[in-house]
């Protein structure tokens, strides 16, 4: 055998072994893929079949496709009001987090606050808080301040209750700031406010769109507190509301509740759709010369 066929068949090697790790990575990728959107598929595909059709065969591809299912759901339970609320509470509870959140990162990522390590840990204890450990104090407040079973109250439940992860968001991001920027603005006479609300404020709206998506996800998401605090159907989120597809009407219907779900989930998508860029392409070039 020749030294160039030798040399050929080396190359063939190691160009295969430099490429099996990359094709392995690959497909363990696409296995994780599967199995993250097949239950996504399987429950499209449910929504859109006769139950039936359903019955027959789980696991099929759809051979009559309706929208039925979303028009029996959206009518018969008042899914435009449920949705509705959800959107207010997910909404208005967000804004309230992280407009309870700005003033203390900022202090705690910007200023020399004595103490601020402690104030910062102390805070955050609220990220550590099941739900179920503050429902009966919560209860007890909202019924004091007669906002049970309110819009309002659960807004400033939902809005207190994110506050800890919207501080733990904003001050990391603050804290990446250049602190030229704010000496700068300092230089030219700027007052605190000044600098939080002209400087530090504008730059950091792309943590703000971050925290602010994370806590809307976590909002349309949330449940026990609905449960708990509200009790006219009126005011229930889309969550609570979805609890009548597990009576004895719906027991022998599948897809139904499909529909429901994939009718509850189109905000969050298309609110990551509308946030994606703004949020990957935030950055702080050109803020400082030089």
């Amino acid at each position: 055998m020749s030294d160039a066929t030798l040399n050929a068949s080396a190359m063939r090697r190691g160009s295969f072994a430099s490429v099996l790790p990359k094709l392995a990575a690959t497909m363990l990728m696409l296995v994780l893929a599967a199995v993250w959107l097949g239950p996504l598929l399987l429950i499209v595909m449910t929504s859109i079949k006769s139950n039936a059709e359903f019955l027959a065969g789980p696991f099929a591809l759809p051979r009559s496709p309706t929208i039925q299912p979303y028009i029996d759901v959206w009518f018969g339970l008042g899914f435009g009001t449920l949705l509705k609320n959800s959107l207010i509470y997910a909404t208005a509870g967000s804004a309230l987090a992280v407009t309870l959140a700005l003033v203390p990162a900022f202090a705690l990522s910007r200023m020399n606050v004595p103490g601020r390590k402690w104030i910062f840990g102390l805070l955050l204890t609220g990220l550590m808080l099941p739900q179920q450990t503050v429902l009966i104090p919560l209860y007890d407040t909202l019924r004091t301040f007669h906002l049970l079973d309110t819009k309002i109250g659960l807004i400033i439940v939902h809005g207190v209750y994110g506050m800890p992860l919207q501080v733990l968001i904003l001050r990391g991001f603050m804290t990446t700031i250049p602190p030229e920027i704010e000496k700068a603005a300092y230089v030219e006479g700027a007052t605190d406010f000044q600098v939080f609300w002209k400087v530090i404020l504008p730059l950091s709206i792309p943590g703000i769109l971050v925290g602010y998506t994370l806590n809307f996800i976590a909002i349309w998401k949330e449940f026990v507190f609905g449960l708990v605090f509200l009790n006219s159907e009126e005011n229930f989120p889309v969550t609570v509301g979805m609890l009548k597809l597990n009576s004895d009407r719906y027991l022998a219907v599948f897809n139904l509740p499909a529909a429901g779900l994939v009718i509850s989930q189109l905000p969050i998508v298309i609110l990551f759709i509308l946030t994606y860029r703004q949020i990957s392409g935030g950055n702080l070039s050109g803020a400082v010369k030089g």
